[in-house]
């Protein structure tokens, strides 16, 4: 009889420990929450996130697309106000993204110097970091169409050579120049209402804000004379650059993401005016 009680104080003794040990590694660490907005809201391509910090520390929004792999995209960094309140503008999907689609919200904080070289340089997410703190994940649902939400652009970008109606080789090096702090990408399509941009190859950036790419306007069968449109854009976002890698190919400019004017120029190809000639 004494060696059942021991026993079944030895077992009610491990159910305890390992309760214990689950109710701390179950629960995530909370040390923020997600004012607005609420838990399924309809939000805007661009919308005002707000949110509060439970702990001190400084809070990094990401958002996450319902399709997808999982990934956590990193937001602009958000304003602090008093009492631990914080907002930022947030953008909810790409190019691609139409209205109904859903995505989750979420907030971390960093507390040391350990966590912000943990996120330095990064622009998403695999999965949101168990160690730090963080608030609840709040589902939300695309509201606007993307091809909806047209309005002023901002013009942060300039592209310096070539100059707009210059003539240009198929293979063109071009230049332009941004605020230091943003990273450009080129994009190019012929001048025609039914034409795709072409995302061109990375650019190589220089001193105070200088930096040049390799365009193609057009390919070996592209008629002489051709005039196409080149701009500049300037994410805001790796969520928005996500849809802007080398190749791909848009039927309208991102929508809202700040860029240069569009500058129009003309293919110049001498090899088809010799061939033209040899005839």
């Amino acid at each position: 009889m004494r060696r059942t009680n021991a026993l079944l104080l030895i077992f009610v003794l491990l159910g305890a420990v390992t309760i214990d040990h689950q109710a701390q590694a179950g629960p995530k660490r909370r040390g923020a929450k997600i004012v607005s907005p609420k838990r399924d809201a309809e939000v805007g391509r661009s919308h005002e996130v707000i949110g509060k910090l439970d702990v001190p520390g400084q809070p990094v929004i990401l958002v996450r697309p319902e399709e997808g792999d999982g990934t956590w995209w990193i937001q602009p960094a958000p304003t602090l106000s008093d009492r631990g309140y914080f907002k930022s503008e947030v953008r909810f999907g790409s190019e691609t993204s139409r209205r109904g689609d859903r995505f989750s919200l979420a907030v971390i904080v960093l507390q040391s110097q350990a966590d912000v070289e943990y996120l330095r340089d990064r622009e998403s997410l695999a999965e949101l970091p168990e160690a730090l703190w963080q608030s609840e994940a709040v589902p939300v649902v695309l509201r606007d169409d993307v091809k909806q939400d047209r309005g002023p652009v901002a013009i942060t970008a300039a592209v310096l050579k070539p100059q707009p109606d210059d003539k240009v080789k198929r293979i063109t090096e071009m230049i332009g120049r941004v605020p230091e702090a943003l990273r450009p990408i080129v994009l190019v399509r012929v001048d025609d209402s039914g034409g795709l941009w072409w995302v061109q190859d990375p650019v190589v950036m220089g001193k105070g804000g200088y930096f040049k790419s390799t365009v193609h306007f057009g390919n070996d069968n592209t008629p002489d004379g051709t005039k196409f449109r080149m701009v500049v854009v300037t994410p805001r976002s790796g969520q928005e650059a996500a849809v802007l890698k080398t190749g791909n190919s848009l039927a309208d400019l991102p929508n809202g993401i700040p860029r240069s004017k569009e500058v129009i120029v003309q293919l110049e190809r001498p090899d088809a005016k010799r061939v033209e000639g040899a005839e």
